[in-house]
């Protein structure tokens, strides 16, 4: 089992629900912040590779886990 599917069963147990309902949420969330990029969120998502027109839950976490370590890379 991938690591990201053990954090989504984590926070769903903690949450009382599905994994498959803590998903749906993070698709949710991810589509809302896609649908209402501005200027400076825009340089964010430009900066994100995906495979689809918008990213999976997992991709998200990935891309933003990988923009997080570069930067903290350039603030050292």
């Amino acid at each position: 089992m991938q690591i990201f599917e053990k954090i989504v069963e984590n926070i769903a147990r903690e949450s009382s629900t599905t994994p498959e309902n803590v998903l749906q949420e993070m698709q949710r969330a991810i589509d809302q912040a896609y649908d209402h990029r501005n200027a400076e969120s825009q340089a964010l998502w430009d900066r994100m590779n995906f495979k689809g027109e918008r990213p999976t839950p997992e991709e998200f976490v990935l891309q933003v886990a990988m923009l997080t370590s570069e930067m903290n890379g350039l603030a050292q």
